[in-house]
């Protein structure tokens, strides 16, 4: 089970029953599984999931994304998680990867922040912990990402994560810049053997403050 902690956070899968949940309340408590962490030997953390979270956006796509959750095999790592404040244990964003490592070895990475919670560093904190783990793995030879042209706080996180623009594409919103952060020996690092299938957080951009 991935993990990742920082100095302010600690991101874990989402448990779907946690997205069926969220689909019929808009405020509760409810424990998620997590790693070896110092303060939760017992594996729970119970998390407070307010009413902002996952966002507009994403608590549209929470039954489709309940839906491959429960047809596709374990994704291990390659999943969406929950970004949960470690002082106070409240869920402040969404964060993951939308499928497995494909035939390339590129994985694209997804986020969205609570508007309460935006300008406060967390999508840069959580991204940049988020993409060294993704490099670190073998299989991995670069990570993607891509926001609106008009999302400007989104296109900072990425740039202080260390990706580079590629260009841009129209989307069903408006254009949309195209993003990469490439393993330092990635030509050098053989073809991923994952098939790819979308897991988390899907959808065209990503939503950061």
């Amino acid at each position: 089970m991935l993990t990742v902690v920082t100095p302010r956070l600690l991101l874990a899968p989402t448990p779907v029953a946690v997205m069926r949940e969220r689909l019929e309340r808009a405020d509760f408590v409810a424990d998620i599984r997590v790693g070896r962490v110092e303060d939760t030997p017992s594996g729970n953390l119970t998390v407070h999931f307010p009413a902002e979270w996952p966002g507009a956006d994403a608590l549209i796509m929470l039954p489709i994304w309940i839906g491959r959750r429960e047809r596709l095999p374990d994704p291990g790592p390659w999943c969406d998680g929950v970004v949960v404040r470690r002082e106070d244990r409240l869920a402040v964003g969404s964060m993951g990867f939308k499928a497995r490592p494909d035939a390339t070895g590129t994985v694209e990475i997804g986020y969205a922040v609570n508007q309460s919670q935006r300008r406060r560093g967390y999508a840069a904190e959580m991204a940049a912990a988020m993409v060294a783990w993704a490099l670190g793995q073998p299989e991995v030879r670069r990570v993607t990402a891509e926001c609106l042209e008009t999302n400007a706080a989104s296109a900072r996180v990425l740039e202080k994560s260390g990706f580079r623009r590629l260009g841009r594409r129209r989307g069903e919103d408006g254009d949309l810049l195209l993003w990469e952060r490439r393993a330092p020996d990635a030509d050098r690092r053989p073809p991923a053997a994952a098939d790819g299938a979308a897991l988390g957080l899907g959808g065209e951009r990503s939503e950061l403050g």
